[in-house]
């Protein structure tokens, strides 16, 4: 394994199991078995190996699952797609990783490509989420002229659950996020009879 990529993957060893706040030059340095001038060379700055392992913390493998799957039910289906929006089983180092990259592009003392990497997860976030809505649409069970405004609510929804993990970390947490989620779905679709 090439050494940057030790020092990477020692970063996310220790992001995940003690946070990100764990991430000091020596700790990394020597969970990855360098000296701490190698890891420098690599990340001059500690900030540079914090966005890095924050970003890819946060990162959101997302799928459409079953969206179009018209025999199941529909509120069933943008549940299932927007739980994959929470952090997995709760995980604090996911949180976290989420809230620093906020700190790191909005902060008194941004972090140079933070809100680049802010923007282009929120973006491809608000995509799955409105392409969801769109098929469900496409299908009769949302509003059309609803899936602007339900997108951003679930987004809205989503961000603050974030923040409520941030704060109440565990499996707890999570599973009434997911309960949470699983409200917004049921009233987003639209059951009322064809005309």
């Amino acid at each position: 394994m090439v050494t940057r990529e030790k020092i990477i993957e020692a970063a996310l060893r220790l992001a995940a199991a003690q946070g990100l706040s764990s991430l000091t030059v020596r700790r990394v340095a020597i969970e990855a078995g360098v000296g701490a001038t190698t890891l420098r060379h690599y990340f001059p700055a500690q900030a540079d190996l914090h966005l890095l392992v924050a970003a890819e913390l946060a990162r959101r493998p997302v799928d459409d699952l079953s969206i179009a799957d018209d025999q199941r039910d529909p509120a069933d289906r943008l549940f299932e797609c927007l739980a994959q929006l929470l952090p997995p089983d709760g995980r604090r180092a996911t949180v976290e990783a989420w809230f620093e990259l906020y700190r790191m592009s909005a902060g008194a003392d941004p972090v140079p490509g933070a809100s680049v990497i802010v923007e282009r997860a929120q973006r491809s976030t608000a995509e799955h989420v409105r392409r969801w809505l769109t098929i469900l649409a496409d299908r009769g069970a949302v509003r059309p002229e609803e899936v602007a405004g339900h997108a951003t609510s679930a987004l809205t929804l989503v961000n603050g659950l974030y923040l409520r993990a941030l704060l109440n970390p565990g499996p707890a947490d999570l599973d009434a996020a997911k309960d949470t989620i699983r409200w917004f779905a049921e009233r987003v679709i639209d059951r009322r009879p064809a005309l």
